[in-house]
């Protein structure tokens, strides 16, 4: 949870900093020309009404973000449902919270624009003027042009991150990574297993080096590792 937690604020402090270099670069790019300036008590009470948005924003991502992580992991199991193998691990809400992440901070701004003129009221064509004087003209393509890059970039992450899954058989593991790329062992391949601490976190080592760390993977039952202990010859290193 604290892991979460700090992706977060990691997340948000983020957009909170890049923001301000958008916009110099949008007003750079097309500079408001023969605009009224807003005067200086005008433009603190503006910031004050962007944080209103700030936060809204804020919460329309962290909800997001929270509920594309659970779906994804959800649709993974679906997807990779196999009735061919004695367990299928597919990755877990940890797993996907990046990738649910990047597309929460990206599909929040669909209803912060639907929402931001009720927020502002009759203060709205204020907070567009105001807009326009810190970020130049007809920037709404380019936002829209980000949005839609964002929206791909999400899509495609999210796409690779659902190929990751394990099949385990009687007596071989098949794992197959993000790039679609399969790699099968033979029980008696693993090296060793490592108990991380938390129930159902493992770290299992073959022999040609690669390891499997089934933190990220839904919850791995001790019946499991019993049958690959078994199977190796190996025990469980605490």
């Amino acid at each position: 949870m604290f892991e979460i937690l700090e992706s977060l604020l990691i997340a948000l402090l983020a957009v909170a900093v890049l923001l301000p270099v958008i916009r110099y670069a949008l007003r750079r790019l097309s500079p408001a020309v023969n605009l009224e300036r807003l005067t200086a008590d005008e433009e603190k009470y503006m910031q004050k009404q962007e944080l209103k948005l700030m936060l809204a924003y804020f919460f329309f991502a962290c909800v997001f973000s929270v509920f594309f992580s659970g779906a994804l992991a959800l649709v993974s199991s679906i997807i990779h449902a196999s009735g061919e193998h004695l367990h299928v691990l597919t990755p877990n809400f940890r797993a996907f919270f990046a990738p649910g992440l990047l597309l929460g901070l990206t599909l929040a701004l669909i209803p912060l624009y639907m929402i931001q003129s009720s927020l502002l009221g009759q203060d709205y064509e204020l907070y567009r003027k105001y807009l326009t004087q810190v970020e130049g003209q007809n920037t709404l393509h380019v936002y829209k042009l980000l949005f839609a890059v964002m929206l791909v970039v999400s899509v495609v992450v999210n796409w690779y991150a659902m190929r990751w899954h394990v099949n385990i058989d009687a007596d071989r593991i098949e794992i197959t990574n993000l790039l679609q790329e399969n790699r099968t062992y033979n029980m008696k391949e693993i090296s060793s297993i490592h108990y991380l601490g938390t129930e159902g976190e493992y770290l299992i080592a073959f022999r040609d080096g690669t390891q499997l760390n089934t933190t990220y993977l839904k919850q791995v039952q001790f019946e499991l590792i019993a049958l690959m202990s078994e199977r190796s010859g190996h025990r469980v290193v605490r």
